[in-house]
């Protein structure tokens, strides 16, 4: 039988990481949406690592993600974070359990909630121009006269990058996997709900009417199709 994940992770950092000064479990175990399929993540800040990185663990039965960091870099790593749009450290930490900390690392957590709410930086209008070129192109691709399967590769392309594109034109956090669903269902549910049927049902249909329209509205409200006078420098 499995140890709880609190017990795990507690036993976890002094066997592994004993000297650490702070240790933060996050996710799901966190957040007590647990399954058998869930991993536990755990921040570290331990000062006698001489690198950061991510390494992962089978201990207890457990799957394990260790984030581990110095304190100059656990901070440095938020702001990278703002940067890329993708919080998966400030969150762990923000929505943490505290395991260890001397003194209690609650600046660690307030840091880590501040960046969560100030967002991502703006996104560069550069980089808004190239994802509107490529939308455009794939959206082409997608009403063109074209063999069906090289299709269905474009729309898996544009499922992936319609939502950063909403997201990030909306100053607001993206993810990977699951975490982008959960970032656009929090930005607008009807919207969400509405992209997810207007995909299936090309997946299933082959109809990209319903796809297609919604994409050529986001565009719209974006500036619009990109392709006359786009310059893009390629090295």
């Amino acid at each position: 039988m499995k140890m709880t994940p609190e017990k795990v992770a507690h036993h976890f950092i002094e066997q592994f990481f004993p000297r650490c000064k702070a240790a933060i479990l996050g996710g799901s175990a966190a957040q007590k949406t647990i399954t058998e399929q869930s991993d536990l993540d755990i921040v570290i800040m331990d000062e006698t690592e001489s690198t950061s990185y991510r390494e992962c663990f089978f201990y207890c039965h457990w799957d394990i993600e260790a984030f581990v960091f110095q304190e100059k870099t656990l901070f440095f790593a938020f702001d990278m974070s703002r940067m890329d749009g993708i919080p998966t450290v400030p969150r762990l930490c923000a929505e943490g359990i505290i395991l260890k900390g001397d003194p209690s690392p609650t600046d660690i957590q307030k840091t880590a909630r501040e960046c969560l709410r100030k967002g991502p930086l703006k996104w560069p209008a550069k980089q808004q121009r190239q994802m509107r070129f490529m939308i455009t192109t794939l959206l082409d691709d997608l009403n063109g006269d074209r063999n069906e399967k090289e299709k269905l590769f474009s729309a898996y392309k544009l499922f992936d990058l319609i939502p950063r594109f909403v997201l990030q034109s909306n100053h607001r956090w993206i993810g990977e996997g699951k975490w982008m669903y959960r970032a656009l269902l929090d930005f607008d549910q009807i919207f969400c709900e509405n992209y997810l049927d207007a995909f299936d049902t090309y997946m299933k249909t082959r109809n990209s009417k319903p796809l297609c329209s919604l994409i050529e509205d986001i565009l719209e409200q974006n500036g619009g199709r990109l392709f006359k006078g786009y310059k893009d420098y390629l090295y």
